[in-house]
């Protein structure tokens, strides 16, 4: 789809107050990997909440590109295959949950750019690829809520420490 017959998105990070227009693909991604870890992508049309898409980076892992077509939407996160392993990779939550999560959540920059174009083309998730709902993929609760949290960290105390 040509640029001008586009719908209007904009651009937002979690560590910016103002919106932006969206600029390419790529460019996204690459404003997505230099990010702070726990900053995040959103973009959605101007004066409304949906369609919308988050995207994140995870070092050594790969992107994270959860889409919401519409209010009534519980998300799809897009993935390399239907067929998921058991969860192994970490992620925080927002510093809300500590969960592991399947390695083919975490997708390529070929994978993402792909999806990217088509939701900024057409509002909603590319059809063709492979894509699991929020709640329908194996996920393991390492901790939750700050008293949780505490625990673990408690209890981890060192690990990393050199």
């Amino acid at each position: 789809m040509s640029e001008d017959r586009r719908p209007s998105f904009q651009l937002s990070f979690m560590s910016r107050d103002a919106p932006t227009p969206v600029p390419s693909a790529t460019e996204v991604l690459a404003r997505v990997r230099s990010a702070a870890p726990w900053d995040e992508a959103s973009i959605c049309p101007a004066q409304k909440d949906f369609p919308r898409i988050h995207i994140t980076w995870h070092d050594s892992e790969g992107f994270i590109v959860h889409c919401f077509e519409n209010e009534q939407s519980p998300g799809q996160f897009l993935v390399n295959t239907r067929d998921l392993s058991p969860p192994t990779i970490e992620i925080n939550l927002g510093g809300q949950a500590l969960e592991r999560w399947p390695r083919e959540l975490f997708v390529s920059e070929v994978l993402a750019a792909e999806s990217l174009e088509y939701f900024l083309d057409y509002g909603k998730r590319k059809p063709s690829l492979c894509w699991t709902e929020t709640g329908a993929f194996p996920r393991e609760t390492i901790w939750e809520g700050r008293e949780e949290r505490e625990a673990w960290e408690r209890a981890h105390r060192g690990e990393c420490d050199v």
